[in-house]
């Protein structure tokens, strides 16, 4: 029987794999780098361009704010102390024209005059508004900016003298301003992509890079058990970083191999060698009972326990060396025409002889006399035993027994029914493994069991292209069913 290597059931949490984890990481690194890289860029360019903005501006109010201040000391003494009325600034910034919507103006306690030809481009309230936002900045300097508006830089400069000479303010359209702000969403989109072909190129990555762990994984999955010569992993072509962890499998691979063959083999010689002694000390048992009349009851009693005792342990002889057959690809099964229906019959008959303390029943769902499928007679009678007999160990005494006989889609299907204790369905498979037994299940006094009696079962049937499986409830029972190839003949 082949049995594949199985790993464990983990019953925590799952864990991330490693090409998981790194990828997650790099991908976090990617988006922390472009989120500052994006965050630094847009303050740097807030920055130099308000920077560059006010430098420009300082330098352009230069010669208008000096024709004022030229104006305003030419004031004779008289009014000077009469200052300051609308017309002072009216006339202050007579002559001063701005055109493509810039614009000049005084403000104070007088109130507000502008250069003319401002009032084609902005109103009284936006202009004051403006204003008074520059003047209150601690640099006398603000971007107005807005949605549907060109955003207005606007400079504020205190003209000499007190407060009733007020503030004059220059302001000017950004018409570059639209522009950095496409160019700001420009590579906001670029980096965006930018990430996710960086993820995507990363993927590819992860999967090239960790291509040769699935090859070997895949490798590993299909090794079994009974085939360890096979098992050894080729080391040719392998990255450099996994050669040491393939040196050492290989190694432990024929460490096993060695074990698994001593084991075998001592099995096989064991199962062997004892069969003989064990034949012997039984025949001279018989041979006692049989001829020794005078015997007393307590003798008697004492040589029929042995003689059972040494037909148990010939019994387990016998499947540890049809196991170490298995194992060793040395267990020859007929593959010819069975009766199944007189392979039943005989097996019940047997059962009832053998076990009469329990009440046996044959069910057999079909009018077809005989009913034939490929396998070994023998072997199948060795089966029904075998199942026959775990029904009657695990339940009560006098309980029902019942024998099935089906056809279904092109297979004979034969059951054991039993109304014993039954057995957890996470017990299920592991009761077919060598020297398990259900947990939770209790033998009858007397009964004892070795643990191999369903794994020669599932070797068996396997080897004759059958399967076995068991459909079990607690407290209500277990049903193991056979199933085999039908044929015609």
């Amino acid at each position: 029987m082949r049995q594949r290597v199985k790993p464990e059931k983990q019953h925590h949490a799952r864990s991330w794999s490693i090409a998981r984890r790194l990828f997650g990481i790099s991908l976090l690194l990617i988006l922390m780098q472009a989120a500052g890289s994006s965050l630094l860029t847009t303050q740097l360019r807030r920055h130099f361009f308000h920077e560059f903005l006010e430098d420009t501006l300082s330098r352009q109010i230069v010669s208008s704010y000096n024709v004022i201040s030229d104006r305003l000391d030419q004031l004779p003494v008289e009014k000077a102390y009469a200052c300051c009325s609308l017309d002072n600034y009216q006339n202050w910034l007579e002559g001063l024209r701005f055109e493509n919507g810039k614009a000049g103006l005084i403000i104070g306690k007088a109130g507000l005059q502008t250069t003319k030809g401002a009032d084609q481009f902005y109103t009284t309230s936006e202009l004051s508004r403006y204003a008074r936002q520059a003047i209150n900045s601690a640099s006398g300097f603000t971007i107005n900016a807005s949605e549907e508006d060109i955003p207005l830089a606007v400079k504020a400069v205190k003209l000499p003298g007190g407060n009733e000479t007020g503030f004059y303010v220059y302001m000017r359209p950004v018409y570059s301003m639209p522009l950095v702000r496409t160019l700001m969403q420009i590579k906001l989109v670029s980096e965006l992509v930018l990430m996710l072909l960086l993820a995507l190129t990363l993927l590819v990555s992860l999967r090239l890079i960790f291509r040769p762990v699935r090859r070997i994984q895949s490798e590993l999955s299909g090794i079994e058990l009974n085939h360890l010569e096979h098992a050894e992993l080729n080391r040719r072509d392998r990255p450099h970083e996994f050669q040491p962890l393939l040196e050492e499998f290989n190694a432990m691979v024929g460490r096993l191999r060695q074990s698994s063959g001593n084991q075998k083999q001592f099995a096989s010689t064991i199962s062997h060698e004892f069969r003989t002694p064990m034949t012997v000390i039984s025949g001279f048992i018989q041979s006692v009972l049989n001829r020794d009349g005078n015997l007393r009851e307590q003798s008697k009693n004492a040589l029929l326990l042995a003689n059972q005792e040494v037909l148990r342990l010939n019994r387990m002889l016998s499947d540890l060396l049809d196991l170490s057959r298995a194992d060793n690809n040395q267990l020859k099964l007929r593959q010819e025409p069975v009766d199944c229906l007189k392979s039943l019959h005989d097996s019940f008959n047997l059962a009832k002889i053998t076990h009469p303390n329990n009440n046996f029943s044959l069910h057999v769902h079909s009018d077809a006399s005989p009913i034939w499928a490929i396998g070994d007679i023998d072997r199948l009678t060795q089966c029904l035993h075998n199942l026959v007999g775990n029904a009657v160990k695990y339940s009560a005494e006098n309980s029902a027994i019942e024998l099935h006989l089906n056809q279904h889609e092109g297979n004979i299907v034969i059951s054991v029914v039993d109304h014993g204790q039954g057995i957890p369905e996470d017990q299920h498979e592991i009761i077919f493994q060598r020297f398990q037994r259900a947990e939770g299940v209790i033998l009858r006094r007397g009964d004892s069991s070795s643990g191999l009696g369903l794994s020669i079962v599932q070797t068996l049937m396997k080897g004759m292209g059958g399967n076995v499986h068991v459909e079990s409830q607690i407290g209500i029972g277990s049903r193991f069913v056979l199933t085999l190839q039908q044929i015609e003949i």
